[in-house]
């Protein structure tokens, strides 16, 4: 009704589409601009500040204070919509028609196989943008030493499917150079836990809070969206100190791929890495107490002084064919670090299924037979009826009963130990057959920088050996001597 009539200028619209003016003054849209380049500013809840997207600077919403910058490389703008250069009309890229991955290569160089499907579904055709790294570090290892340390990593691997360590086959291996951004920052985190200390007549509990600022060096994100970050991050570290500029021969008999994210697009996942690497800290807090016991989904993380580099790594994809299924799995193409995530043996999930009937109420249905059928057979026996079929029938009625008695028995037992041996084992199944955990604070910390850690904590429960409690409220600062690596 509101959008066929025509509305009044005089007087404003319910809707807020056609506001009042006084003195027929025109409207004027308000918007916070950047102190420093005079663009838009706008929120973003992961660095409780006004960010630019032009210069990355970060400002504080009430006062426009600078707290912080993303610093953007200026090397380049990589919005990636610039003409292509001439070196870039000398390549072309590979497209899969299957899974949409696109690699780059020379003129030389044609592929059979997509690296991160398997699919031999490529077409080729000329560059579409700009494809401008600026630093990359060459490869190191061949594609013999590359497949020797995958076999031997999947040797390593624990509960898989029969067969698979001895019957997996190996694709042709593809050497890639990888889009990474590495972020170089200074992290400032809050970290909360629970500590205790134990007396001689007492135990005091306390809730603690750590506020930490460290720096992190050299921490790499892959940009594309083709990759498994995880398997990224498990072929992890790189030796920076072998990064060289980006030159057109080091791409020579190589593909490389191009950056699907830019670094503010990925804000989001800076963040959930530096708190799990801030998570580190709580090791040297832990020392200062009895017990410690972290609250991870309590930490709160943001950066600053922060600036980003684009680099192309070396990573060999394969692709491992196994019983109709395609696995990917990754090697280092520069330290030879392998990885990826081996399949499940089937067993593991007849377990599981186990497990959860005999945690269901369908469990009673066998016990409830168990317990009927000693009345059927007693009714048969007194019929008087000694035909064959009926004794058959008899015998038949006895084996199915030992077995539902068996069964009964072997259900309640896993109902009491299920919950233990499930645990163990899916830990046992998660530690061998996952991906390799990331690097942590050791491998990215930044010596060169002080780092500046203090505790605050305060008492909130006391229990004492007769088995009293109380509750009380000390508040107490500690502010640790702090040493990284």
């Amino acid at each position: 009704m509101w959008t066929a009539r025509p509305f009044n200028s005089d007087n404003p619209d319910p809707f807020g589409r056609n506001p009042a003016r006084k003195g027929g003054d025109p409207l004027v849209a308000e918007s916070a601009k950047c102190p420093t380049c005079a663009a838009n500013i706008f929120y973003q809840p992961q660095v409780q500040g006004l960010v630019c997207r032009s210069c990355g600077n970060i400002y504080k919403p009430s006062t426009l204070e600078k707290i912080g910058s993303f610093g953007f490389s200026i090397e380049h703008d990589y919005s990636g919509d610039n003409e292509v250069s001439d070196d870039d009309k000398k390549r072309h890229e590979i497209v899969c028609n299957s899974c949409g991955a696109v690699m780059i290569a020379d003129d030389n160089m044609m592929s059979t196989m997509c690296a991160f499907c398997g699919s031999p579904a490529l077409i080729t055709r000329r560059m579409t943008r700009e494809f401008k790294p600026d630093y990359i570090v060459p490869f190191k290892i061949d594609r013999e030493t590359a497949e020797k340390n995958l076999m031997q990593w999947i040797k390593t691997r624990k509960l898989n499917p029969r067969g698979f360590k001895t019957r997996s086959r190996l694709t042709k291996m593809i050497p890639v150079y990888v889009p990474f951004w590495l972020l170089d920052c200074g992290v400032n985190t809050d970290l909360y836990g629970t500590g205790a200390k134990v007396g001689r007549d007492k135990v005091s509990k306390l809730n603690v809070r750590a506020v930490a600022k460290y720096y992190v060096k050299n921490v790499p994100f892959d940009a594309s969206l083709k990759i498994a970050n995880k398997l990224m991050e498990a072929i992890e570290p790189f030796d920076y100190s072998e990064m060289v500029k980006f030159e057109n021969r080091y791409l020579q008999g190589f593909y490389a791929d191009k950056y699907d994210q830019t670094p503010f697009e990925m804000m989001d996942r800076f963040i959930k890495r530096l708190d799990k690497i801030s998570l580190d800290l709580t090791d040297t807090i832990a020392t200062k107490y009895d017990s410690f016991e972290p609250s991870p989904e309590k930490t709160f993380t943001w950066m600053s002084e922060t600036s980003i580099k684009y680099c192309l790594l070396p990573v060999w994809f394969m692709t491992v064919d196994f019983d109709g299924s395609n696995l990917q799995f990754a090697v280092n193409g520069q330290t030879g670090e392998a990885s990826g995530q081996a399949p499940t043996n089937s067993a593991i999930d007849k377990f599981d299924s186990f497990v959860s009937f005999t945690r269901s109420n369908f469990r009673w249905i066998p016990i409830s037979a168990a317990v009927v059928l000693p009345i059927l057979l007693m009714i048969i026996t007194l019929s008087n009826n000694t035909s064959p079929f009926v004794y058959n029938l008899v015998l038949v009625l006895c084996f199915l009963e030992l077995l539902l008695i068996v069964f009964s028995g072997v259900t309640s037992v896993m109902r009491k130990i299920g919950d233990r041996a499930y645990t163990k084992v899916h830990k046992a199944v998660d530690a061998s057959n996952d991906f390799d955990k990331a690097p942590g604070m050791k491998t990215y910390h930044d010596p060169t920088h002080k780092t500046k850690l203090s505790v605050d904590d305060y008492l909130f429960r006391l229990e004492l050996k007769d088995g009293k409690t109380e509750d009380e409220e000390d508040e107490n600062e500690i502010h640790l001597p702090f040493d990284l690596y």
